[in-house]
């Protein structure tokens, strides 16, 4: 279940409250932006960054079994080397602009995928791979950090492209349209009022940002075959 619906049916979890770590207080406009495309033949979602380690763990799952290896393609990005921990070799490690970029380029099993990202789940996996319920493409790129809205520029919902014939998939990305689309685009404006510290973390900054809860309001803005419409939730996360 993507993230965004957990918060507006108030099933707030892990995966959910690592979306927020990022973010400070503030008003982050055009967020968790989803761009779906209904032909006859398939559904084309396309994302902004937020969703990517969603859709790895999404069509990791869809591999029937542990003995079928699929080629993954792709960068995990982080501040610090991963090798120790990492539950596979990495093809190699770069260095970009205080970033570390660790390839992969190799068949992997359900397993190694989804370790991946229980090893590293504030990481971003931007890994491209395909299986028989579809095709996931991510581009080789690190996310921005999460900074208050300036003006309204939008960014374009091009970072994950996920391609399917399983139009059941809309149940969760598209979870409040309940009529029949071609074309939708959705995005969010995150508000966030009160960042709560857990008070064994108050003198750690490291671990207070990542233990504290954000609080505040989510505007969901969605445009159906042109038609607007708009709603809104209240989160503690």
């Amino acid at each position: 279940m993507n993230f965004i619906k957990k918060i507006f049916e108030n099933k707030i979890d892990e995966q959910v409250h690592n979306q927020f770590v990022k973010f400070g207080k503030g008003i982050f406009k055009h967020k968790a932006l989803i761009d779906i495309t209904i032909t006859a033949k398939a559904v084309k979602i396309k994302t902004s960054p937020e969703y990517a380690n969603g859709m790895v763990v999404f069509l990791a799952n869809t591999i029937k079994d542990d003995t079928t290896k699929v080629q993954v393609n792709g960068i995990i990005f982080a501040a610090k080397d991963l090798s120790a921990e990492s539950p596979i070799e990495f093809e190699e490690i770069k260095n970009a602009m205080g970033v570390k970029k660790h390839i992969v380029n190799k068949e992997l099993t359900k397993h190694q995928i989804l370790e991946l990202h229980e090893k590293f789940p504030l990481n971003p996996l931007s890994l491209s791979f395909e299986t028989e319920y579809g095709k996931l493409k991510i581009k080789e790129k690190a996310p921005k950090s999460g900074k208050p809205g300036k003006g309204d520029k939008k960014p374009k919902a091009d970072y994950c492209v996920l391609i399917t014939t399983d139009k059941s998939i809309l149940e969760d990305y598209a979870f409040d349209i309940k009529e029949p689309f071609k074309k939708t685009f959705i995005e969010h404006t995150i508000g966030i009022d009160e960042i709560i510290v857990p008070e064994e973390y108050k003198n750690d900054f490291a671990k207070a940002r990542i233990h504290a809860k954000r609080k505040g309001k989510i505007t969901r803005f969605l445009t159906i075959d042109e038609k607007e419409s708009e709603k809104e939730t209240n989160f503690e996360v």
